[in-house]
């Protein structure tokens, strides 16, 4: 395990990374240095075959406050500042959609604007049944534009306007309703039933989730046309892996796959 002051992480079973959000006295905001090591630590990652699920997690009773206010208070006399906050932010974000391997959230408090945002863009989120999630930049003069781009491509327009014009919280139970997050679970559950999702995932080809993955994010903004277009190629591609080959093979002969990836 690799420890500072704001972020820890740990591997489990050999291949699933832990990252833990540490800064539970502040809410765990998504600080410029937060903002810095997460990027760097995705950025390890990309590469690494060994590992094969990511899992996002917090300590103290927040998932993550969003940005710090302090912090951007003190950038807004600089709009150099302010922009290279956001930018730096959203490329963190759209990391998470370009790794190959599964992101999984697993939120035990509130996630609020940012921190929301941080939610709905891993590929699977998990909450306990106290979770709640908020977008209540309204509520302060500064609407929440940057977070409702990864929340609004999850939940629908109506829910979404909803939540940015109202400012309210919603429980973990209307979220998984709205599809903003996957399952809910009690808070003596989360971490064995996270564990089990990671651990099913893990033992499904590397080649075919990291190919299905990136493909799948693609798609989503092509005409449905060139959606079927581009994803015949990828699945013309896919079956020239050995492991769609062995994966074939293994269920005609009701045997389990030997994935060489």
């Amino acid at each position: 395990m690799s420890t500072n002051k704001i972020l820890l992480n740990k591997i489990i079973k050999g291949s699933i990374f832990e990252i833990t959000l540490n800064n539970p006295s502040k809410r765990n905001p998504l600080s410029l240095e937060l903002i810095l090591e997460l990027q760097g630590l995705f950025d390890s990652l990309k590469n690494n075959k060994k590992i094969k699920v990511i899992l996002l997690k917090s300590t103290g009773p927040s998932f993550s406050s969003g940005h710090d206010l302090k912090e951007v208070k003190s950038f807004s006399s600089s709009n150099k500042k302010l922009s290279n906050l956001f930018k730096k932010c959203s490329k963190m974000m759209m990391t998470i959609r370009e790794l190959p391997q599964p992101v999984i959230a697993c939120v035990d408090g509130i996630a609020a604007a940012a921190g929301c945002q941080l939610v709905a863009s891993c590929d699977i989120a998990i909450a306990t049944k106290t979770s709640f999630f908020q977008t209540p930049g309204v509520n302060i003069g500064l609407f929440c534009s940057t977070p409702m781009v990864a929340i609004s491509r999850k939940i629908s327009s109506k829910d979404m306007m909803y939540m940015l014009l109202s400012g309210e919280k919603i429980s973990a139970l209307e979220a998984e309703k709205i599809k903003l997050i996957n399952k809910v679970f009690l808070k003596k559950s989360l971490k064995k039933e996270v564990i089990n999702i990671a651990a099913n995932i893990t033992k499904k080809s590397n080649q075919s989730i990291k190919i299905g993955k990136l493909a799948f994010y693609k798609q989503l903004d092509m005409s449905i046309e060139k959606a079927y277009e581009y994803t015949s190629k990828v699945m013309t591609k896919n079956m020239g892996f050995n492991d769609a080959k062995e994966g074939i093979e293994a269920f005609i002969e009701k045997r389990s796959p030997n994935w060489k990836s």
